[in-house]
């Protein structure tokens, strides 16, 4: 076993291994790791199970793992990167006809959209999300509260709202 250096950090830590282990193993592993505050090892492990789901065609697993890689990556200011994963994880939920999991990434997509200023676009990916799964209160809430603070809001990229 050899240990995996990660860019931008003096960790290094042991590789996750994914070998001989399922697509939902390898998310709930992420989970556990990103409580933990392990996110290098969260990233391994969203990966693997981004890489498990893709072999398997566990697809409901995958959109949930690039979703939540994205948050991460977001989180890593690595912005660019979590759209385009999230926007992923929207197509696969969209190709199984999942509107749960395609609410969950209008709902992040719009979290990424606040975090970036973009309140517009934030508006929009969130009604998308009230439309596709508008049963989830958090997503009402999170539409609400945009709606109200209409107006009020300066255009910032500095808006610290929580993404998940």
């Amino acid at each position: 076993m050899t240990a995996v250096a990660v860019p931008g950090s003096a960790y290094v830590a042991p590789p996750a291994p994914a070998v001989g282990r399922s697509a939902a193993e390898l998310l709930h592993e992420a989970r556990s790791r990103e409580r933990a505050a392990c996110i290098p090892e969260a990233i391994r492990c969203y990966e693997g199970a981004i890489s498990a789901a893709e072999r398997s065609g566990e697809k409901p697993i995958l959109a949930e793992a690039l979703r939540r890689l994205a948050v991460v990556m977001h989180h890593r200011n690595e912005s660019a990167r979590a759209r385009e994963l999230c926007k992923r994880s929207y197509k696969v939920a969209c190709d199984l006809k999942n509107d749960v999991l395609a609410a969950e990434a209008l709902n992040t997509l719009g979290g990424l959209a606040v975090r970036m200023g973009d309140i517009e676009e934030a508006r929009d990916n969130f009604r998308k999300a009230l439309e596709r799964g508008g049963h989830a209160r958090e997503l009402r809430a999170r539409a609400e509260r945009l709606e109200q603070d209409r107006g009020r809001r300066p255009r910032s990229r500095h808006h610290h709202h929580a993404i998940t």
